[in-house]
């Protein structure tokens, strides 16, 4: 089996590492592919073979596919040399990007006309993660091919789901990604309102990680905005991003969802206050300006 993998990104570099294991055990015959010669390098030193084109890839069996947005999904696969003018019927597409569910679908519909197969599967998880093998994946499209590639997903996930047809990988992402939004707003809206009437930010930050109102959001990101760190490997214009393909998806099928709508409206408030390039808790900044405090540890 040939297997190609194109993306060495944040969360690429990791996986395609740990899918590397496959081939050191004879399993598959390993390709991996970025526009940036520097982050082959890791790949070469193991003695990997690396590409900077990705028409190289296009004998693959398989086409490993971890991009930043759906507009280089749709280049990667659709552009002037792009995968589908190279490839033949039968062979397979597996996208780990995070993209829009109807974009999903979309990609999806389009290979199927030309004979290939396409997986939407998209990761949850941090660089560290990505980096252990432990990320979670939740994958739509064909299921029998889903099952002969899962010992492949295996080396890079811990929790390896299928969802469904084609879209629901993308759409349990979607809804993952949504609901540590809200919470992430919540706290950030909810911390400067006690700072600015007397609590002690170390302690009401302590009970929103420990008490009944903790979330995996408040656990991970509050330590970070006592420090006053908002550097990210994702941006909360990205971020803002995947609400507005879950907001597509309402306006199509006419769904309200009142929560994520304020949600939606609390990142609106940070992007124009100049968060966008921060990660998503740099949202709690408009608020503390808004109310004159700062919700840091005394230290600092």
């Amino acid at each position: 089996m040939k297997v190609s993998y194109i993306g060495l990104g944040v969360m690429g570099m990791g996986m395609a590492l740990n899918l590397a294991n496959s081939e050191k055990e004879g399993e598959i015959d390993y390709l991996v592919c970025d526009a940036n010669p520097n982050a082959l390098e890791q790949f070469n030193e193991k003695g990997i073979k690396t590409t900077t084109n990705i028409t190289d890839t296009v004998d693959s069996d398989f086409i490993f596919l971890c991009l930043p947005d759906l507009e280089i999904v749709k280049e990667v696969v659709f552009g002037e040399n792009g995968l589908l003018k190279h490839m033949k019927p039968g062979q397979k597409i597996v996208d780990f990007s995070t993209i829009s569910y109807l974009g999903a679908i979309e990609i999806a519909e389009n290979c199927r006309a030309n004979g290939i197969e396409y997986l939407d599967c998209p990761i949850s998880g941090q660089h560290a993660k990505s980096m252990e093998g432990t990320l979670s994946i939740m994958c739509g499209g064909n299921e029998e091919i889903f099952n002969t590639i899962k010992p492949m997903l295996d080396r890079m996930g811990t929790q390896v789901l299928y969802m469904g047809e084609n879209g629901a990988g993308q759409l349990t992402k979607m809804i993952n990604n949504c609901a540590l939004n809200i919470c992430c707003a919540s706290f950030s809206e909810l911390l400067p309102v006690g700072v600015k009437l007397g609590l002690d930010p170390e302690k009401l930050s302590d009970v929103l990680m420990t008490a009944t109102g903790s979330s995996f959001a408040s656990k991970t990101l509050l330590p970070k905005v006592l420090e006053g760190n908002f550097e990210h490997g994702f941006s909360l214009e990205r971020a803002y991003k995947d609400m507005q393909s879950m907001y597509e998806v309402l306006v199509k099928y006419q769904i309200p969802l009142p929560t994520l709508n304020g949600t939606m409206q609390t990142y609106q408030l940070a992007l124009n206050n100049g968060q966008g390039d921060y990660y998503k808790h740099a949202m709690i900044c408009y608020y503390e300006d808004l109310l004159g405090v700062k919700v840091r540890k005394k230290t600092l």
